[in-house]
Parts: C-alpha cells; sequence; structure tokens
C-alpha cells in the first residue's frame, strides 16, 4: 500500500511537470486543446521516460 502512495504522488508531481513542459514547447493553445491527456498519461509511466527505457 505504501508503494501505491508513494507511485501516486510521484505521479501527481510528474503531471504537473509535463503538462507546463507540454504547454512551454507547444504553445499553451495547443495544450489546452489536446496536450493535457498526452502529458498525463505520459506522467502514469513516467518511470519509462525517466530511465529511458522507451
Amino acid at each position: 500500500m505504501a508503494i501505491a502512495i508513494v507511485y501516486g504522488i510521484s505521479v501527481a508531481i510528474f503531471a504537473l511537470y509535463y503538462n507546463w513542459l507540454y504547454a512551454k514547447t507547444h504553445g499553451f493553445i495547443a495544450w489546452l486543446l489536446f496536450g493535457e491527456i498526452i502529458a498525463s498519461l505520459k506522467a502514469l509511466v513516467w518511470p519509462l521516460f525517466e530511465f529511458n527505457i522507451i
């Protein structure tokens, strides 16, 4: 249970980071249209991106 809580907190932090990064690189309008979905899904699998697994 503790691992799930830590993972959930890390997903929330990375969701903020990836949403900010997407809005900064693609613009606010692009983020508003569908970038929030992409960044939020990316936050769910953040270890794959941060540890260069994919």
